[in-house]
């Protein structure tokens, strides 16, 4: 019987989960991260958990790096942050054929027809997280905060964090992914870090109209122009799925159809 391999849907979760395959050698069907609820239940596969090993991830990291490159380990790690259904399966296949030894030039190959899905995947979540800079909206909350709530598609807050952390490196600020539940907070000492928030609702209900919410409102009709308004073009160049998060799109006139 072939195995389901349950983990915490960590990167370093799913490496330790591979670092088990090979070492007890697994036959492996498929990877179910904690954070897909939703998962169809194969009957005919057995669950196998994995718990995170620090130690296992870092040395298949370095395996990684040794086989191939650093530049592939960053690649395989963006691919991932896409939280695709299937994803570990791609990866592994990859990982597969790189460490069997067959092609010592395989590592550096990046037409090989496991990386090429891994390439588009991993160029989709940059440009998402390219996108989700300039999506961010401040609001000023309890202590001095400012705070903004963002709900992107992949899981790139962490790679948003070197823009935030240097552009704003001596102010206090939370920005919070309300599909993941988690946020990234800067204090002014130094590193920014992941926090959790036990309470969600009260963190909502902070981010509050204030000086800065009314600007971006009163920039935005300041240079609208009626007349040149086209719907098609901006849900084109703006997705709707970004606009509840934005003040400028909730005063703007046009509905999102």
């Amino acid at each position: 019987m072939t195995l389901s391999i349950s983990y915490d849907s960590s990167f370093d979760g799913f490496l330790s989960a591979i670092f088990e395959i090979y070492s007890q050698r697994l036959d492996v069907e498929n990877f179910v991260p904690d954070r897909d609820t939703d998962a169809p239940v194969d009957l005919f596969q057995q669950n196998f958990r994995v718990e995170t090993n620090e130690d296992s991830a870092m040395r298949l990291r370095r395996a990684i790096v040794n086989n191939a490159s650093e530049e592939v380990l960053t690649l395989l790690e963006t691919a991932f942050l896409s939280e695709e259904r299937g994803i570990e399966m791609k990866i592994f296949a990859y990982l597969r054929k790189l460490f069997s030894g067959d092609d010592p030039n395989y590592g550096k190959n990046p037409a090989s027809l496991e990386m090429l899905p891994l390439y588009k995947i991993a160029g989709s979540v940059r440009h998402e997280a390219g996108n989700m800079l300039g999506m961010v909206r401040f609001s000023k909350g309890p202590g001095n905060f400012y705070i903004s709530k963002i709900e992107p598609k992949y899981d790139i807050l962490l790679m948003m964090e070197p823009h935030f952390r240097n552009r704003f490196a001596f102010e206090k600020w939370i920005i919070y992914d309300s599909k993941r539940k988690y946020a990234l907070l800067h204090d002014k000492v130094g590193e920014s870090k992941v926090v959790t928030l036990p309470d969600e609702e009260s963190f909502v209900k902070a981010i509050q109209s204030d000086g800065f919410t009314q600007l971006w409102q009163d920039y935005y009709k300041s240079i609208a122009i009626k007349e040149r308004e086209n719907p098609k073009l901006l849900r084109r160049c703006l997705p709707v799925r970004y606009w509840k998060n934005l003040p400028e799109r909730q005063a703007a006139r046009t509905p999102a159809l």
